[in-house]
């Protein structure tokens, strides 16, 4: 079952204009065109959850005729560009819905802030590991 509570058996995905405008006009992203065949691959693969798991890399380098060495460079420019994020699963990516989403538009800005929240985490808890001898002498100093 899916995160968003949809059962689905993905046939096809959508794009956004302005995500595929992004892409088209790859200013911002410094892509290969080896990048992009690796990005239609991670969309092959793509669930309701807007998640890719893939295979090893040398299973993906027999499969869509890139090298291994491309391929890791690849995953790390869709990464820095924020199209894609590896996930806590294993060998799973999410796929950054502002691009490309399965299961329609009522799920999307879901889909978004899971996304968005990779990159914006919210802050852990923090405790102070100064002794209290220390924090009154930074006291005094004020």
């Amino acid at each position: 079952m899916s995160k968003y509570k949809r059962a689905l058996n993905i046939k096809w995905f959508a794009t956004t204009r302005i995500g595929i405008e992004e892409l088209a006009k790859n200013t911002n992203f410094e892509l290969t065109s080896s990048d992009f065949r690796l990005l239609f691959y991670l969309l092959s693969k793509i669930d309701e959850d807007n998640r890719a798991t893939i295979p090893k890399q040398k299973d993906i380098s027999a499969e869509i005729n890139i090298s291994i060495r491309k391929i890791s460079e690849g995953l790390r420019r869709l990464r820095e560009a924020k199209i894609i994020v590896k996930t806590d699963e294993s060998k799973s990516y999410f796929i950054n819905p502002a691009f490309f989403y399965t299961g329609g538009a009522l799920f999307l800005d879901a889909k978004q802030e899971d996304f968005d929240s990779n990159f914006n985490p919210s802050p852990q808890s923090y405790t102070p590991t100064a002794d209290n001898a220390e924090i009154r002498r930074n006291l005094e100093k004020i």
